[in-house]
C-alpha cells in the first residue's frame, strides 16, 4: 500500500506546477458552490475576524481562501516527490537566503504559519541552513511518507511530544533553526488563551519558552502562491516584541500572526477549526456546524 501511495504521489508531484494550482481553484470552486463545513467555518471565521469587511466582501475573500487551500493541497507532493531540480528553482531567492542565514547565524526559531505554501516555507528554511520542525504524527502509511517528504531538503521532523521538545532545544542551544507551526491548537495543557482576531484562541505556549529562554530572534517565514502557476514570493519578517516574554509571550505571538494574516488574508487556512477549544465558560463558535 505504501509503495502504491508514493507511485500516486511521485506521479501528481510532476504535473506542472500551473496545472496543479487550476485543479486546486477548480476543486476549490466546487467547495464554495456545495454545502460543506469547509465552506461554513470559513465564513465563520471571516464574520467573527474581519467584522470590518461587508458581506460581499467576505464571500469574495472566502471563496478564493477555499480556491488557495485546495492549491496548497495538490501542490504538496510537488514539493514532496517532485523534482528536485524543480523544487530547488522554487526555492532559489538569494536575497532572501542571504537574510535567514544572517537571521539565524547563532540560533533562531522560525514561525511558519498556515498560509500560502507553507509547506514550502519549510524547504526554503531546510534548504539554507537546515532545521528541525515539530510535527504532529499522522495515522498509517500517510506519516511515513510526509517525514520522508519534508525532510527531503535536510530537515529533521521531531514530533509534538517531551521528547520533541528536548530535541529542539538542543538544536537551538547547538545554534542551528527549529520551525514552529504557531497557529495550530496545540493540546491540552500545553498551551493558555490569548486574543487573535479579538477571540480568545488556545495557543501554544512554546515559541515564548524557547525564546526567553535561549534569548534568540523569532521570525515569520512564508511562501506566497502567485497567481496562474507562476511561483512563489518568501517573506520574511522578525516577530513582535514581547514574544520571549512568560506573561505576554502568547499574545504577542498571535498579534504576529495575525498581521501575516492581513497581508494575505485570501491564502490563510480558514477552513481550520482554531478556535475549538474554549476558555471556561466560552462561547462555542462552532455549534450548529
Amino acid at each position: 500500500m505504501k509503495s502504491v501511495i508514493r507511485l500516486l504521489l511521485q506521479a501528481l508531484g510532476r504535473l506542472p506546477l500551473p496545472l496543479l494550482h487550476a485543479t486546486g481553484a477548480a476543486l476549490g470552486t466546487l467547495l464554495w458552490w456545495l454545502p460543506n463545513d469547509l465552506k461554513a467555518i470559513t465564513l465563520l471565521h471571516l464574520r467573527r475576524c474581519l467584522p470590518e469587511l461587508d458581506e460581499p466582501q467576505r464571500r469574495r475573500l472566502a471563496r478564493e481562501s477555499l480556491r488557495q487551500s485546495m492549491q496548497a493541497v495538490l501542490e504538496a507532493p510537488a514539493i514532496w516527490f517532485g523534482p528536485e531540480a524543480r523544487l530547488r528553482r522554487w526555492i532559489d531567492v538569494p536575497a532572501l537566503r542571504d537574510q535567514i542565514q544572517e537571521a539565524s547565524r547563532q540560533g533562531a526559531i522560525i514561525l511558519c504559519p498556515h498560509i500560502g505554501s507553507w509547506e514550502l516555507a519549510g524547504m526554503f528554511c531546510a534548504a539554507h541552513g537546515g532545521i528541525a520542525s515539530l510535527y504532529k504524527p499522522q495515522k498509517g502509511v500517510i506519516d511515513e511518507l510526509i517525514l520522508e517528504g519534508r525532510s527531503r531538503l535536510g530537515a529533521t521532523l521531531v514530533p509534538t511530544s517531551a521528547a520533541g521538545v528536548r530535541a529542539l532545544l538542543q538544536e537551538l542551544k547547538g545554534g542551528g533553526k527549529i520551525g514552529v507551526l504557531p497557529d495550530h491548537d496545540p493540546p491540552a495543557g500545553s498551551g493558555v488563551f490569548a486574543p487573535l482576531f479579538g477571540i480568545p484562541a488556545h495557543t501554544t505556549v512554546l515559541v515564548s519558552k524557547l525564546a526567553g529562554r535561549i534569548g534568540l530572534p523569532v521570525w515569520f517565514c512564508y511562501a506566497e502562491r502567485m497567481p496562474r502557476g507562476r511561483g512563489f514570493r518568501f517573506h520574511l519578517r522578525q516577530a513582535p516584541e514581547g514574544v520571549a516574554d512568560a506573561a505576554q509571550g502568547p499574545a504577542a505571538l498571535n498579534q504576529g500572526i495575525e498581521s501575516v494574516i492581513r497581508h494575505l488574508p485570501e491564502q490563510y487556512w480558514w477552513s481550520y477549526k482554531r478556535y475549538r477549544r474554549r476558555p471556561p465558560g466560552g462561547e462555542n463558535l462552532y455549534a450548529g456546524l
